[in-house]
């Protein structure tokens, strides 16, 4: 069991009773806007005050864990990530290399995102000459440089064009297929069901529903939830979603 769940609770935000995730795989955190979705992911990534037992890594109580052991075993990427000083896009890379201990591991891993998320000509700029979608591209590279056993990221498609945002779907399901449990804050439903293993339905900070994309956006769900009805436009290159919004009467 790589990560369980249990009583997880923060005050007036998040009320999960149960989850136990398996094995390495793409997970896809869903629900509207206020669901605890962003509350979710900065309490797996140790941010908030949790009771112990309320979460275990791989038999671990991440509510004992110290910062150090964190940051060995769970990378995060805010969905507000920003650096307000003028300092180059390799020294924000530099600061992720926190559980790489040889330089020459630091190097590579960073050679390594820059290629994969096409920053080598941003690399001796200032962060903060770069646009919003260059910005973000920065950050999430930062987020994969490692080898953390969790990966979050919250809504780590922010301000990217579609594009980029591809791109970066393809490069977070390729991680967990090579091992990384990846679990992501997504408000694109098509995207979600398109590349996610698995997904989990938060609603008033409640876990609702979790499993395929096939089970969890069901009908019921999209209605209680969003408050919408879908249809689904499918074929072997992708997902496509045509949302129509539901009355007080269609939706009771």
């Amino acid at each position: 069991m790589i990560l369980t769940v249990n009583q997880l609770t923060i005050a007036e935000r998040l009320d999960i009773k149960h989850c136990a995730i398996q094995k390495p795989q793409f997970i896809g955190v869903i629900g509207a806007n206020g669901a605890g979705k962003s509350t979710f992911l900065a309490a797996l990534a140790g941010l908030l005050p949790i009771a112990p037992h309320s979460i275990r890594l791989q038999q671990h109580d991440l509510a004992l864990m110290t910062v150090q052991q964190r940051r060995q075993q769970i990378s995060y990427l805010p969905q507000f990530a920003s650096v307000s000083t003028p300092v180059s896009v390799l020294q924000v890379l530099q600061q992720g290399l926190v559980n790489l201990t040889l330089a020459e591991q630091g190097r590579a891993a960073i050679e390594r995102v820059c290629d994969e998320f096409n920053l080598v000509s941003l690399l001796s700029r200032s962060i903060t000459e770069l646009s919003g979608g260059e910005q973000r591209r920065v950050h999430v590279a930062r987020a994969c440089l490692g080898h953390a056993t969790l990966a979050l990221f919250d809504e780590p498609g922010s301000g990217l064009d579609i594009g980029y945002q591809l791109e970066l779907m393809d490069h977070l399901k390729a991680r967990s297929d090579q091992g990384q449990l990846v679990i992501a804050a997504l408000h694109d439903l098509a995207l979600a069901a398109q590349y996610c293993d698995q997904l989990m339905l938060l609603h008033q900070g409640q876990l609702v529903a979790y499993g395929t994309a096939n089970e969890v956006l069901s009908d019921r769900h999209l209605a209680n939830t969003f408050g919408i009805k879908a249809t689904w436009l499918c074929n072997d290159d992708g997902v496509a979603l045509l949302a129509q919004r539901l009355t007080i009467n269609q939706n009771s």
